[in-house]
């Protein structure tokens, strides 16, 4: 099976969260990048493509700010068997650098994230639950909650899943405090943000153990999105499962719970 093999490091402060990257070229030169679902174009920082000529700008919003940046194009991209280019791309001086889902959304990709793998292409697995997938290429699952079910955003990109203060009010059975922590999203703007612990939760048909997530006001985020995200599914969440997203069927499923989350 063609697969990518996945980098997983723990965050420093809080080894309940942690940045899934992957490992790859351009145009020959290796290169990191962060594995994120949640961005729908490429963004490459440094040096890798610092010489090359600006053809436009770009405006990526995250859950706290947002940011202009240059478009550039690169010649090609390579991450495992994921192939591509021309490609247009974000780029900045500093930051990490981010595959979005102009490259992963072209492919079937089974998640695996035990194993440490992202594997590419044909599975045994079927993929049998309809995914949602916005203007922006944003991901959506359903995710029920004791009292209803919440549109969430599948985000590897995201170190930790993310609560609107919305549903928190509309489900409050289902979360508990557990202390407050600082945030950054995918521009680099950060705030302070409540940690809640999330319990019966479900997702694909599995129920998943209780964890930690953060509550923000997504109000703003929202108002620019056709379909209103409720969560977004980050690390704390992913890590529970094995999920297969079939992007260019629009289908997806569970494979696998770890028991232990």
């Amino acid at each position: 099976m063609p697969h990518v093999a996945l980098v997983i490091t723990p965050d420093e402060d809080d080894d309940d969260f942690a940045e899934v990257a992957v490992d790859g070229t351009i145009a020959g030169r290796p290169h990191r990048f962060v594995l994120d679902t949640g961005a729908w174009r490429t963004h490459v920082a440094g040096e890798a493509v610092a010489t090359l000529g600006g053809v436009g700008r770009h405006r990526s919003a995250g859950l706290f700010g947002a940011a202009d940046t240059d478009l550039v194009e690169l010649p090609v991209l390579e991450v495992g068997p994921l192939r591509c280019g021309p490609l247009l791309v974000s780029r900045s001086a500093t930051g990490p650098s981010l595959l979005g889902m102009d490259v992963l959304g072209r492919h079937r990709c089974h998640f695996r994230f035990r194993e440490a793998r992202l594997e590419v292409g044909p599975s045994q697995h079927a993929a049998d639950l309809p995914l949602h997938l916005d203007e922006r290429s944003h991901p959506y699952v359903d995710v029920r909650l004791p009292g209803g079910t919440a549109n969430a955003v599948w985000d590897s990109g995201a170190g930790v899943t993310v609560v609107d203060q919305g549903l928190v009010a509309r489900h409050p059975q289902a979360f508990a405090p557990r202390g407050a922590s600082w945030g950054t999203d995918s521009t680099g703007a950060g705030q302070q943000t409540r940690m809640l612990l999330m319990t019966g939760a479900v997702v694909g048909g599995a129920p998943l153990a209780p964890h930690v997530v953060a509550v923000v006001d997504l109000s703003d985020a929202n108002a620019a999105l056709t379909r209103p995200m409720d969560l977004v599914l980050g690390w704390t969440t992913l890590r529970q499962a094995d999920w297969l997203l079939d992007f260019p069927a629009r289908r997806w499923a569970v494979t696998r719970v770890h028991a232990e989350g």
